[in-house]
């Protein structure tokens, strides 16, 4: 009989109260937060401002902090955090 390889999740599902979470609908940036090996804890679809479907990526705040600050100052690489 073969082994088995099971592969660990990255997401990280849990309970979570608003304040100590973003919600990103960018994917640029979420897709540079998952590079750098910041994982949403929660995801689901949404209808944005315009009325089109959104993908939401829910993230913690205390891990996004160091990710967010080079974002804002357009130094946010993969695997730069």
């Amino acid at each position: 009989m073969k082994d088995i390889d099971y592969v660990q999740s990255n997401l990280k599902p849990r309970s979570y109260v608003s304040s100590e979470v973003v919600r990103l609908i960018n994917m640029k940036q979420a897709k540079l937060y998952i590079s750098n090996k910041i994982y949403p804890i929660d995801i689901y679809t949404s209808i944005d401002k315009k009325g089109e479907s959104v993908l939401v990526m829910v993230f913690l705040k205390e891990e996004t902090q160091e990710a967010y600050k080079l974002w804002l100052n357009y130094a946010l690489e993969e695997n730069t955090v």
